[in-house]
């Protein structure tokens, strides 16, 4: 039997800008007789094990500069995972396909407004397809009490990829529809399994973007209405180069895991 784990607070997250992107990891542990999670021990020793919750929202916002100020979102970036003292075995990392990303809305009151006769009303829930070439199927993965009060939209489609070749898990996010930027987030998805190898361990969890993965989507007080199109592209080229991408490095959002 292990002794328990260290109820302490953990780290608050790091979000440089939260409005373009919101990130917070999870931990919950795993219960000791969970047949679930028998078969990802590595070991004849059963270890402790800490199931991984990702929560991310994506948006565009609005970045002061200094005649001006634009609008910015994401196309895509990595989500990298640094592992101290513990590890998560390829086959229990998850969250890999088509993802629709959702916003809450807060629900009406259906006693001051009701719906046309004819149309139903639907539940939304958090669509997470595994497979790409199919429709997402529904999961209810992190409503919890909130949906008594608001129904999730779907905004935009990301594509995620795992790097499997690498020992520390990252994730890749792509926005897939065709959308300037990704909009809409996922609430408290499953990433994986941690085996705790020894204590104390760590869990760093980054979210980094390179100048690829940023859009300008709007701008104020820089440039004349009539400017040309092929000027416009070459100066937001520059803005994201010199102005934004130095301010997002090495990350944009981060977030820590502390286990004694």
């Amino acid at each position: 039997m292990h002794p328990p784990l260290s109820t302490q607070p953990q780290p608050e997250p790091e979000n440089k800008y939260p409005d373009c992107l919101y990130m917070e990891l999870e931990g919950i542990p795993v219960q000791p007789d969970s047949h679930e999670h028998l078969a990802l021990w590595t070991t004849s020793t059963p270890r402790q094990q800490i199931d991984l919750h990702l929560t991310i929202h994506f948006n565009e916002q609005w970045e002061s500069l200094d005649k001006g100020r634009v609008k910015f979102g994401l196309k895509g970036g990595e989500l990298r995972l640094k592992l101290e003292s513990s590890e998560i075995p390829h086959e229990s990392r998850e969250l890999v396909g088509s993802l629709e990303l959702h916003t809450a809305k807060k629900k009406q009151d259906p006693k001051r407004s009701q719906a046309p006769k004819g149309i139903p009303r639907r539940a939304s829930a958090i669509a997470l397809s595994l497979n790409g070439n199919k429709p997402p199927a529904q999961v209810t993965a992190g409503t919890k009490q909130r949906s008594a009060q608001t129904e999730l939209t779907p905004v935009t489609v990301c594509h995620v990829t795992q790097k499997v070749t690498e020992e520390n898990p990252v994730w890749i996010f792509e926005e897939e529809m065709g959308e300037p930027v990704l909009k809409g987030g996922l609430n408290q998805v499953k990433l994986g399994t941690l085996n705790i190898l020894t204590l104390p361990c760590r869990v760093e969890a980054t979210f980094e973007v390179s100048k690829r993965d940023v859009c300008l989507t709007d701008a104020e007080g820089l440039w004349p209405p009539d400017i040309s199109r092929n000027k416009r592209a070459v100066l937001d080229r520059l803005i994201i180069q010199r102005l934004l991408e130095p301010k997002l490095k090495p990350y944009l959002s981060r977030s820590e895991l502390h286990y004694d």
